[in-house]
């Protein structure tokens, strides 16, 4: 019997370290910004205009990959996503960023 309750200890285990692996949906990873590509690395300037940008992360979804940089300016903080040919895809204030980021953390939990 201890054999088995074990065996069943370990298996929840696994499974609740390997859960948040699997719904994850995309992979990141922050990178500095001399490691974008210079059309990127344009992109997150001229949004910036003067203002510092922050962490920079790079991103794959559904095999597109994509980077967002934090941006402050003028007291505010937005996060701008840019795919790889520096098209900007993506404005957001950090505000609507971090509330995307409870509904998916919510998600993921279920």
């Amino acid at each position: 019997m201890r054999y088995v309750t074990s065996i069943v200890v370990a298996l929840a285990m696994a499974i609740g370290t390997a859960a948040p692996v699997v719904f994850a949906g995309g992979d990141e990873q922050k990178v500095g910004l001399d490691q974008v590509p210079p059309a990127v690395k344009a992109a997150f300037e001229k949004e910036a205009k003067g203002g510092a940008i922050g962490d920079v992360v790079k991103e794959t979804e559904k095999g597109k990959t994509f980077y967002e940089a934090q941006i402050s300016k003028n007291g505010k903080d937005r996060y701008v996503s840019v795919r790889e040919d520096g098209k900007v895809i993506k404005r957001e204030s950090a505000k609507k960023e971090a509330k995307e980021d409870a509904k998916e953390a919510k998600r993921s939990m279920k």
